[in-house]
């Protein structure tokens, strides 16, 4: 027995109109049948979706019949049914249509109550920017009969499957359901095909918009079929089939991989690899399952030099990174937290062996990130994409530079004041939440050179004017020379080479630094004294360094012993929040 529902049309709209961020017609339904409902949280944005149960006057004996019962009456997504004397429907509304519009078997509908010819009829839902009504499923009759009271006749479209033995068959005409069928000497809710003068009522139709509830429920589906789909309180992730290698080439490939696998389940077609935070990693972990996933999370020391080094050093300061999306579908740069790995992780040398990271979900302990090799085939997870992120302003005194390379904004802040020594000036860095600054390529040197022009400071081009840098000599680098003595290792591969044997410090740029073109001489750096631990960005003359009285040393490196008195350049990310999609 098919149950009636006789919700009328301004009953519906009574509550749909003024809805934005919720399903109307889905409240209505639920509160005419006395149902419990809970709306969603969060719009469009949210994890689930709009959520009623309700207990129907209609006895079944079994889960299936009760399943099939709900699905049949209650045109939603049925998440759980019980069967007895009445039948209980658990259904979650995850798409939401318009004010107005009546939403069922996820379609939304809009009655017109005004008899048109089918020609009027089309050009009307075109105008709704809808279409014409589609039988997509044998229950909608039903349904249609039972939401829309005192309608005799709609227009209607269908397959060729269902309207090839109809009984009352205009040849060449147009097709309707007569919902009384008396006047086609029909039974009540039948299809027929009707002569080109007809006339009846229009009932127009369009698909919602795919939303993140939507989504996280189609994975879910998915979930039941393939690996368990892995829900956080921001987002779902679905393990992926196929194994992967990093692609140094382009850090954006795992993404663009997971945007295409969750094409079909995702909104706006947002999709990125996991991002490994502490909620996935613990969610991940009560899955208890075995195995090594990767994820797109690397090494900004990773270099293709470093694949074919004779020797390796390990890394004393790591700093990772993976991508996130902002809200045109860029990549923007995101610092792995030290939450996020295993104890006495990252353990990285100077090597490919080491520069990507993986979860092996085998280990006994806490869930974290491993250190793994680049070529290492593994399969991934993707999520959904609900919150992006934008960088906004740097805060006041700062600069902004953009590394396109990396995805990163960076903001610069040059100090004019030379009383501060290397420690000195890191603390006054770290009062603003910043480090001494770095920077990745020569156009962002040049960028931290033209602040310095900036400044009020009259230069006399003394070495005053020089500013501290956030890299050290590597501990390991101990060499020392003179003016005409390197203090460096002449082997390209060394760690201690010329250009490796400085690094940046607390991730302000990637190591290995693109040093080795700006140092001020041939034998520099020479640690001279094995004193000179620290970097320099020098401005003008350099008469304090060599012979060279009147040569021009701006944008050239030098070290020097960290006491020294100089001014400094502070240097953090730019700030991000978190932005709907």
């Amino acid at each position: 027995m098919l149950m009636k529902l006789l919700i009328s049309v301004t009953l519906i709209l009574k509550y749909t109109n003024g809805q934005s961020e919720r399903d109307g017609s889905f409240q209505s339904m639920c509160e005419f049948w006395h149902g419990k409902y809970n709306p969603r949280s969060n719009g469009y944005n949210s994890m689930s979706g709009d959520k009623c149960s309700i207990e129907f006057p209609e006895a079944t004996d079994s889960k299936q019949s009760a399943k099939r019962y709900c699905e049949e009456n209650f045109p939603f997504h049925i998440n759980e049914a019980v069967p007895g004397k009445s039948t209980k429907c658990d259904a979650e509304a995850t798409l939401i249509c318009k004010s107005g519009w009546t939403q069922m078997f996820g379609r939304c509908y809009k009655l017109e109550k005004r008899m048109m010819t089918r020609g009027d009829a089309d050009k009307h839902c075109e105008s709704q920017k809808a279409t014409i009504a589609f039988l997509h499923r044998e229950a909608l009759p039903f349904r249609i009969n039972d939401y829309f009271t005192r309608v005799s006749s709609i227009w209607m479209d269908a397959s060729e499957a269902i309207t090839n033995e109809l009984i009352h068959n205009v040849e060449n005409g147009h097709l309707l359901l007569a919902l009384d069928g008396f006047k086609y000497n029909l039974p009540n809710i039948a299809l027929a095909r009707v002569k080109l003068s007809e006339k009846a009522m229009v009932l127009c139709e369009y698909t919602p918009p795919m939303n993140q509830a939507e989504s996280n429920y189609l994975l879910k589906r998915f979930g039941e079929i393939y690996y368990p789909t892995v829900f956080t309180s921001y987002s779902a992730f679905v393990r992926t089939s196929s194994s992967l290698s990093r692609l140094g080439n382009d850090e954006s490939a795992h993404n663009k991989y997971c945007a295409k696998v969750m094409k079909p389940f995702i909104p706006n077609g947002m999709a990125s690899s996991a991002v490994p935070t502490r909620e996935f990693l613990d969610e991940l972990a009560k899955m208890k399952i075995g195995g090594i996933v990767r994820t797109s999370a690397f090494s900004t020391n990773s270099d293709k030099s470093d694949r074919i080094k004779k020797t390796c050093k390990s890394y004393p300061t790591s700093d990772f990174h993976t991508f996130v999306l902002n809200s045109q579908n860029q990549n923007l740069y995101r610092r792995v937290e030290k939450s996020e790995w295993r104890p006495s992780q990252p353990k990285e040398t100077c090597d490919a062996g080491t520069y990507s990271t993986g979860v092996v979900m085998s280990r006994d302990g806490e869930m974290g990130l491993e250190t793994m090799s680049d070529a290492r085939h593994a399969p991934i997870f993707c999520q959904t994409v609900v919150e992006s992120y934008e960088y906004i302003g740097c805060p006041s005194g700062y600069h902004m530079y953009h590394r396109k390379e990396l995805g990163q904004k960076w903001c610069h802040k040059f100090v004019d004041d030379s009383r501060m020594n290397y420690d000195d000036a890191q603390n006054q860095c770290q009062k603003e939440g910043a480090f001494l600054s770095g920077y990745a390529s020569q156009d962002e040197l040049k960028f931290l050179d033209s602040l310095m022009d900036k400044s009020a400071h009259a230069y006399e081009h003394n070495s005053h004017d020089h500013a501290y840098l956030g890299a050290k000599r590597r501990g390991e680098c101990n060499k020392f020379g003179s003016i005409s003595t390197p203090g460096y290792d002449r082997d390209v591969n060394s760690p201690c080479s010329r250009k490796r044997v400085f690094e940046w410090k607390n991730g302000v740029a990637p190591n290995p630094p693109d040093i080795e073109s700006n140092w001020m001489t041939p034998n520099e750096p020479n640690n001279v004294g094995e004193n000179e631990k620290c970097l320099v960005l020098l401005k003008g003359t350099a008469d304090a360094y060599d012979n060279l009285r009147n040569v021009d040393r701006t944008m050239k490196l030098n070290d020097c012993d960290c006491p020294r008195r100089l001014n400094y350049f502070c240097g953090k990310e730019a700030p991000i929040v978190k932005t709907g999609n």
